[in-house]
């Protein structure tokens, strides 16, 4: 083992990394490594301020050593342990964990080197003497670090793997990737859950693992499931499915929906669906209904498919979206009060079939009901008998997108509508 103390310092290392702005330091090597190691992962806030905060300690850290400030020794690697537990958990192998470090150098250097090289231009020092002195500092710093890192994450996956949460993982990523395709008893032991039967899956996206699996399990018992399973899927974000004998009847789905809602906090649920294929299906649903929350106007803390499966096929083209609303609704779009009256007038009215139950839903007269649509009826003309299907979906989507994608289309419907 090379030894844990860099060599003394020499005026110009010392020099350099006090030169160094360590801020910007830290950006681009966390660039790197969320580029070149992390690109999906990456794109989680969570795990990307976890990342940064690592590579911050360690930039910092090396930093110091280079300039005289600390020793190897000395250095905290408590952000490196934190981030190398949160890679065991989400299964990513330890290789690429360590090829992270090595990028991280690789930029280091780079950005030094560049330092030292225009520090000896100015004929503060030699190249030898900025480049040498620093470079025994990184190296040693790296592998003691590396070696810290190692053992926490072996740590953490044997842990994993001796609650069988590890395997368990495995399992429904073949399960959710379609490389399962035969039932078996098997299956249902190593996931403690059954298989068989019909499954609601829900997506969260707040809360720790330990939060989230009692809140799942108080759901079963609420709703009268005969299990649950909880995944990690990624960095604050769990998956986790109910399971029942035969399909919910709308009773069994009316107290979910309630206990759902009490509870608080972003979910997204899709299902019911039969079997391993239902396994599949409900979870499918449940993460394109959490994807569609993002592009609501007012979304809802809970997100059900079942309730924006419609919007959810049309929303895969927001801008085509955006035109089609436009073009159906015209002066209707508009974002100001009373165009938002007649829109949800109208939609009541088309959904329900009847001005009376649309008074009803709506909680005002039928006269006003009345007054509205032929206020509709003057802005859409025919198109309110001819394109009933038409204008029904642009209403849906008009509410679901909020304000106008076109600030110019906004003002000429506000003229129009007056």
């Amino acid at each position: 083992m090379p030894t844990l103390l860099p060599a003394p310092s020499s005026a110009g290392t010392t020099g350099a990394a006090s030169e160094l702005d360590v801020e910007t330091l830290t950006r681009s090597v966390h660039e790197a490594i969320a580029n070149q190691v992390f690109p999906r992962h990456a794109k989680e806030p969570v795990f990307d301020a976890a990342l940064f905060r690592c590579v911050g300690g360690n930039v910092e850290s090396v930093v110091d050593i280079a300039a005289g400030r600390l020793t190897v020794a000395e250095s905290d690697p408590a952000f490196a342990l934190s981030f190398a537990e949160m890679v065991a958990d989400l299964g990513i192998p330890y290789g690429t964990l360590e090829r992270a470090y090595w990028v991280g150098v690789e930029r280091f250097m780079r950005e030094w080197i560049a330092r030292s090289q225009r520090m000896s231009e100015q004929g503060q020092s030699t190249s030898g003497e900025l480049v040498g002195d620093p470079t025994s500092a990184v190296f040693p710093y790296v592998r003691r670090v590396l070696d810290l890192v190692a053992a926490r994450y072996d740590d953490v996956m044997k842990a994993l793997c001796g609650s069988g949460e590890d395997r368990r993982r495995g399992v429904v990523d073949q399960l959710l990737a379609g490389s399962v395709a035969g039932y078996s008893h098997e299956l249902d032991n190593i996931l403690a859950y059954r298989l068989r039967g019909w499954h609601v899956a829900m997506v969260f996206d707040t809360g720790d693992n330990a939060v989230v699996r009692r809140m799942v399990a108080r759901l079963g018992d609420q709703t009268g499931s005969w299990g649950s399973l909880v995944v990690p899927r990624g960095v604050c974000r769990w998956s986790a499915w109910l399971g029942f004998p035969k399909e919910p009847d709308a009773i069994r789905m009316h107290q979910l929906r309630r206990a759902v809602a009490q509870r608080g906090g972003p979910v997204a649920v899709g299902g019911p669906g039969a079997g391993i294929e239902g396994i599949r299906q409900a979870h499918d649903e449940a993460c394109r209904a959490a994807e569609l929350r993002p592009m609501l106007a007012d979304p809802p803390e809970c997100v059900w498919y079942r309730d924006v499966r419609l919007e959810a096929l049309l929303l895969d083209n927001v801008s085509a979206a955006h035109r089609f609303v436009a073009a159906e609704l015209g002066a209707l779009a508009d974002d100001s009060e009373r165009a938002h009256r007649i829109r949800e007038t109208l939609l009541a009215s088309l959904a329900t079939g009847s001005q009376a139950r649309a008074a009803a839903e709506l909680g005002v007269h039928e006269n006003t009901v009345r007054l509205r649509v032929r206020s509709a009826t003057e802005v859409l003309g025919e198109a309110l008998t001819a394109r009933r299907t038409e204008l029904l979906v642009a209403l849906r989507l008009r509410r679901a997108l909020g304000l106008p994608q076109d600030a110019d289309a906004e003002a000429t419907a506000v003229d129009a509508i007056g």
